[in-house]
């Protein structure tokens, strides 16, 4: 399970190792010290096979710059036969702050490359408590500042939960007084799986009371012409002039729909939930009910 690959859609997970220990990763501890790694033969059959009907293309991990001379030659590979199709490369942004990366990397980085960056904290401290490695949040700030040099299209991630849901404005001052050149703020739900799931006790916060608590940080990021998405939240916990923002973003054999949600009017624009939240119980849902279609 080291790649995903559909007609819309290639994944290469470059590794399951991380420089990170998050303790909200959906992915264990034991995945991330065995550490599997996509093998070069495999990444090139990917390659190789890809679809002419391919829309975009992620690099992802673990960490994936643990495994950073494959990523720079895909991507050395794929400028040459696909320069069209977009990529996303999901990295914690730490490898970026090094010298011997950056000087890689750099003349292989154009536009149609976005990096998809988690900033947990607007702080250091809360920030290196979430990763539970310390100086990760420096250098993930310096590994973007690095990138806001270069052409690519930078994406902050932030993962809501019980840690950092009174910290967001924080955050978003970090975030807007920085020189970060930011694309898009992508609020995510939590998937509970993994050291997400084992940490729930001190990480699960419902997903409308996240939302309510992002809400005015979203409109002042809105307000400094920032685009913001949200991420993995079933419509039902965000309100409806926010749907627009909401995407269908959980990969098709992750999603459910609560045997609550056969009810509910928005069921097919809804993204659903993570079928791990599900499973442990942890995510209600309010299904959304017009009165004036049920009327007889």
């Amino acid at each position: 399970m080291m790649e995903y690959k559909d007609e819309r859609e290639a994944v290469l997970m470059m590794t399951e190792a991380c420089n990170s220990n998050c303790i909200m990763c959906p992915m264990s501890s034991d995945a991330r010290r065995r550490g599997n790694r996509l093998l070069d033969e495999d990444a090139w059959e990917i390659l190789e096979n890809l679809s002419e009907d391919t829309e975009h293309i992620n690099i992802t991990g673990g960490e994936p710059f643990l495994n950073a001379s494959l990523v720079m030659e895909v991507m050395q590979a794929l400028n040459v036969r696909y320069p069209q199709i977009p990529v996303q490369i999901l990295t914690n942004g730490r490898a970026l702050s090094l010298p011997s990366i950056q000087r890689k990397i750099q003349p292989l980085v154009t536009a149609r490359y976005r990096f998809a960056v988690p900033v947990h904290a607007g702080n250091a401290a809360l920030h290196d408590s979430i990763t539970q490695s310390p100086d990760s949040f420096m250098q993930t700030l310096h590994g973007l500042e690095f990138l806001s040099k270069t052409a690519a299209q930078i994406e902050i991630r932030i993962v809501g939960h019980r840690m950092n849901i009174d910290h967001l404005e924080e955050l978003c001052d970090t975030l807007l007084q920085s020189r970060i050149r930011i694309h898009v703020v992508n609020f995510i739900a939590m998937e509970m799986n993994g050291s997400a799931a084992r940490n729930r006790e001190a990480l699960w916060v419902d997903y409308r009371v996240f939302f309510e608590k992002a809400k005015p940080v979203i409109q002042r990021l809105v307000a400094h012409g920032v685009d913001v998405g949200l991420y993995d939240f079933p419509l039902c916990a965000v309100e409806c002039a926010y749907w627009p923002l909401a995407k269908k973003s959980i990969t098709g054999w992750k999603v459910r729909y609560p045997e609550a949600c056969a009810r509910c009017d928005e069921r097919e624009a809804c993204g659903g939930v993570f079928r791990s939240t599900a499973l442990l119980g942890l995510c209600p849902v309010y299904p959304i009910e017009y009165k004036e279609k049920h009327k007889e």
